[in-house]
């Protein structure tokens, strides 16, 4: 096969392709014999999913994008009232403010906490509970004392405000539960752990979001003036049918569409088009265009704060009417999108590309009856063959392989794959793992390392840039071949990875990659559509 001929999904102009994720949940493994307590330590490292739990399902408002709907007819009152030129302000970060973490922590408890009653000063909206509190749970630093738990076992979230223990017993103003796996909001007028009845954690913004390359839910901010409420919120602080100037609890905005973000780094243009597609959500009474996270002491406070640049006037408020079907769920529409593998559900954070890596006919599975993907499998060399031809259009390699590489075929090894793995080969894609006599190594796992330079060179790279700047702080590594590093390098610079790490920032080169892991790198380097 020539190795200029691209696949019509290939992107010719390489500064266009997209940001592809850096998804290691290996990297985000709960300290051992400890509940897990971060905020950025879970093991599903996705924006829609904590520690396998889905932050409510797919067509939930907070999961659903709303960057085509129209402009509500108050947008710019309640813009002018929020601030048109008041700066915004990531509520977040790394380190301490005024002796505490920067944003809102989250705790993950296993089935031996034990639940314990909380008291409340309103009862009469809050969930009885009991709540499983860890000890020395995560606090929101602050007035607001926010306690934010998330059970995986039962995919349940508990939220508390302004938690406090005192006497043996623990005490807080409010209390919500939710079934992560429902729709169901709270009942009409109540409050939760935030004065609009909604949902805290689903609105946070995580570091792993970052990591994974992608934010795909509304984000939760603050206004010092609310007057009512509008689905989805459920509860207000104040009202005045003489003030609809004053924006509603619940009111969606969006960052303009013409604002733009290329200037920023990669990591902050995650979070700016995540205000883009999803929106931001008013949720509380606070400092105007207070924009709420998660602490973690990976992030950049630097970074975050060239997000102050943003003004209410950057942005404008959603008209989301048209998207409730029934004023008492959170749900979008009745209706869900298809699922073709028994083990990727539609609220596995790689659904959306492993469908798009299966139409492309890419992959056919990892099984066939049930139909199965494998996603947390590593991939093997073999397959990585398989894959990237594929993905450059060839689907019927050179029918009579030679017999060059001394270790292909192999036992077990689908017949197809031999004639992949030299087609790889005469592509130029690879030089074997070993060269008297040749190799290829068909069953190690592929390492972020080698991926890099293949997926590169698939799409045409022979030569990338020969004095790389060591951007990485992994890399280079022992053991790793000098070009490796410049690959790396153009792999990050074509917006392909953005690390594994930002602070410092770090490639991970020799992990190994998961099916699911490849199937999203592949499918946004090639841009191949999803569904």
């Amino acid at each position: 096969m020539n190795q200029n001929t691209c696949h019509p999904f290939v992107r010719r102009n390489k500064t266009s392709l997209l940001v592809v994720a850096c998804l290691f949940s290996q990297l985000l493994i709960s300290e051992p014999g400890r509940a897990e307590q971060h905020g950025s330590q879970n093991s599903a490292g996705s924006s829609a999913i904590i520690s396998g739990c889905s932050m409510f399902p797919s067509n939930n408002i907070w999961n659903t994008r709303i960057d085509n709907l129209p402009v509500h007819a108050r947008s710019d009152q309640w813009v002018s009232t929020i601030g048109r030129n008041t700066g915004f302000h990531m509520d977040f970060g790394s380190g301490t403010w005024d002796g505490g973490p920067i944003g809102i922590p989250y705790n993950i408890v296993g089935s031996t906490v034990p639940r314990v009653p909380v008291s409340f000063y309103y009862p009469d909206e809050s969930d009885p509970g009991p709540y499983p509190i860890p000890d020395n749970p995560l606090i929101e630093h602050g007035s607001d004392h926010h306690i934010l738990i998330v059970d995986p076992g039962t995919c349940t979230l508990y939220e508390l405000y302004d938690a406090s223990y005192s006497g043996g017993t623990w005490h807080a103003g409010s209390g919500a539960i939710w079934n992560l796996n429902s729709n169901a909001l709270r009942p009409d007028t109540w409050t939760s752990a935030d004065a609009a009845g909604l949902p805290i954690l689903p609105g946070l913004i995580r570091y792993d979001e970052i990591v994974s390359g992608e934010i795909n839910h509304a984000i939760r901010f603050t206004a010092e003036n609310t007057n009512g409420y509008i689905w989805p919120a459920r509860h207000l602080t104040s009202n005045n049918p003489n003030t609809p100037q004053i924006p509603p609890m619940g009111a969606r905005f969006r960052l303009k569409a013409s604002y733009n973000i290329s200037s920023y780094p990669v990591a902050m243009q995650i979070v700016l088009q995540a205000m883009k597609t999803y929106g931001i959500i008013l949720a509380d009474n606070g400092s105007n265009w207070y924009v709420s996270g998660a602490p973690d002491e990976r992030w950049n406070n630097d970074m975050l704060h060239l997000l102050d640049d943003l003004t209410g006037n950057d942005f404008e408020a959603v008209d989301i009417t048209e998207l409730m079907i029934d004023n008492d769920s959170g749900a979008t529409d009745t209706t869900e999108a298809s699922t073709t593998f028994t083990d990727v559900p539609l609220t596995h954070m790689f659904w959306k590309y492993i469908e798009a890596f299966y139409d492309a006919g890419i992959t056919t599975g990892c099984s066939q009856s049930p139909k199965k993907y494998c996603p947390l499998n590593n991939v093997t060399r073999g397959e990585m063959a398989v894959f990237v031809e594929r993905a450059m259009g060839n689907f019927a390699p050179t029918p009579n392989p030679t017999g060059m590489f001394a270790d292909v075929p192999y036992a077990g090894q689908p017949a197809s794959f031999q004639a992949f793995i030299e087609e790889f080969y005469n592509d130029g894609i690879t030089t074997g793992c070993t060269m008297n006599p040749l190799k290829y190594c068909p069953q190690n796992y592929v390492t972020r390392g080698e991926m890099a330079v293949f997926i590169e060179r698939a799409l045409g790279n022979f030569a990338p840039t020969p004095n790389p700047t060591g951007m990485f702080a992994d890399v280079p590594y022992a053991g790793q071949p000098a070009s490796f590093q410049a690959f790396i390098e153009e792999f990050y610079n074509d917006g392909i990875t953005t690390g594994c790490a930002v602070n410092p920032l770090k490639y991970c080169p020799q992990n190994y990659v998961t099916r699911g892991e490849m199937a999203v790198f592949i499918v946004r380097a090639f841009g191949i559509p999803l569904p």
